[in-house]
């Protein structure tokens, strides 16, 4: 009785679909130091819909992983916020 019980509920949680993510990848030429990292990372954070990022200065990219309903343009927006150009990578 108690598997069933867990079965069903693990069955549950595990159908419930949360939306479809997407995963983006910017290139960022000015991001070259720490404080530029964690300041983009801020910015894009602040986006509705975004789950994660992870930047790196060392080769100037930021990864996103956001709802697919947040677009590339609001992230490339967030980052001119900051004075930044930002680059979609294929």
């Amino acid at each position: 009785m108690k598997k069933g019980l867990i079965f069903s509920i693990i069955s549950l949680f595990s159908a419930v679909s949360f939306g479809a993510e997407k995963q983006i990848t910017l290139h960022i030429e000015e991001m070259n130091c720490q404080l530029c990292v964690y300041l983009v990372n801020k910015e894009l954070r602040a986006i509705d819909g975004v789950i994660s990022t992870k930047g790196n200065f060392n080769d100037r990219r930021v990864r996103i992983v956001a709802d697919e309903k947040v677009s590339n343009e609001q992230f490339i927006n967030a980052i001119d916020k900051l004075h930044y150009h930002a680059v979609v990578v294929p």
